[in-house]
């Protein structure tokens, strides 16, 4: 096999070149990176590489992946990732940070081989720190978050039942954004914002899961001033829902993860969307097209609820990261795969 790129002239086993951070990112790195030792707990994992797929579309490659167990209840449920945020423990490392149903945080370094091409082969030390969640006002757990994004410099949360955008300003406190209108007061726990991210102007993007609007899903944009939550439509099929989003670094696309859920006794399917960022505007009509069926890489038990992107030393190539929620069955292994994309 080839080299990839980023790979040329580094040392083995070390990162080196994997992936670029953006400068606007730094504050947010360092807001990460201080988090005191005091207030975080550890989880022991066992991590099984996943089997490389029989076959992929010819502008996706295979860079490995893991199946994550532990005999530790906090290990599950995860619904947001965010990777590369914050300086990586080991020399081989990919920092990540992902949010739970329960309303913690888990974080630690996804590590990667690079040589004789990128592969993401296992979890530091086999450990992830965890953090709890607390809403600033009332300093209750802050549970049900469905999704995160780095946004001002901090981290940004969907949250279900409760329906609600929140911002962690402070430790792991959460304060909340104005509430879109269509979220206040409503009834059905799980059709809210499950799909987060962040657009190349600094925006909020928020796609619900379940909320109708003109024969789509209702989306909103929010520019961080007022209460304004400018209104666009997702279109969909009525059997996929968006579950995770994120913006290639280069700021051309918006990845989606979508999933088909009908009951824990039917197989679930999963995949992957994508839509020029040039589309997104206020009023207008998103429409996703597939880049992948995701149901041969990860199998029928498979629930991505999670999608974070990363550049490359090859600015035409961008590693996709998606993670699923095992809905903290002990039976179903938490997933985390990579797909190296050249849109």
């Amino acid at each position: 096999m080839t080299r990839h790129p980023a790979c040329r002239n580094k040392a083995k086993g070390s990162l080196g070149g994997l992936l670029l951070l953006s400068p606007l990112l730094f504050g947010l790195l360092l807001l990460v990176a201080a988090r005191p030792a005091a207030a975080q707990e550890t989880l022991s994992l066992v991590a099984t590489p996943l089997p490389q797929p029989y076959e992929l579309p010819d502008n996706l490659r295979w860079a490995g992946g893991l199946a994550l167990t532990s005999s530790d209840s906090r290990l599950g449920g995860i619904s947001g990732m965010g990777a590369g945020l914050a300086p990586p423990i080991s020399d081989a490392g990919l920092s990540m940070i992902a949010v739970t149903d329960s309303g913690t945080l888990l974080r630690g370094d996804l590590v990667f081989e690079t040589e004789p091409q990128i592969m993401l082969t296992d979890v530091y030390q086999r450990k992830l720190t965890v953090e709890w969640l607390t809403d600033a006002r009332t300093g209750l757990r802050a549970r049900q978050a469905e999704s995160l994004t780095s946004w001002n410099e901090r981290l940004a949360f969907g949250f279900e039942v409760n329906h609600r955008v929140g911002v962690m300003r402070r430790g792991t406190q959460i304060s909340n954004l104005p509430v879109p209108t269509a979220l206040r007061g409503l009834k059905v726990q799980n059709h809210g914002i499950e799909a987060l991210a962040t657009l190349p102007d600094g925006s909020l993007l928020a796609i619900s899961e379940g909320v109708e609007r003109e024969g789509g899903l209702r989306a909103w944009i929010y520019d961080g001033r007022g209460d304004d939550w400018r209104v666009l439509v997702y279109e969909w099929d009525q059997s996929f829902a968006p579950t995770g989003a994120d913006i290639t670094p280069d700021g051309r696309f918006l990845v989606v993860s979508e999933r088909k859920f009908v009951s824990m006794r039917e197989p679930l399917s999963n995949r992957l969307m994508v839509i020029p960022v040039e589309d997104i505007s206020a009023d207008s009509r998103l429409s996703p097209v597939q880049i992948i069926d995701l149901d041969p890489v990860l199998g029928a038990v498979a629930n991505v609820e999670a999608v974070t992107i990363l550049p490359t030393a090859d600015p035409e190539e961008f590693l996709i990261l998606i993670a699923t929620d095992n809905n903290y069955i002990t039976l179903l292994p938490t997933m985390i795969a990579a797909l190296l994309w050249r849109p």
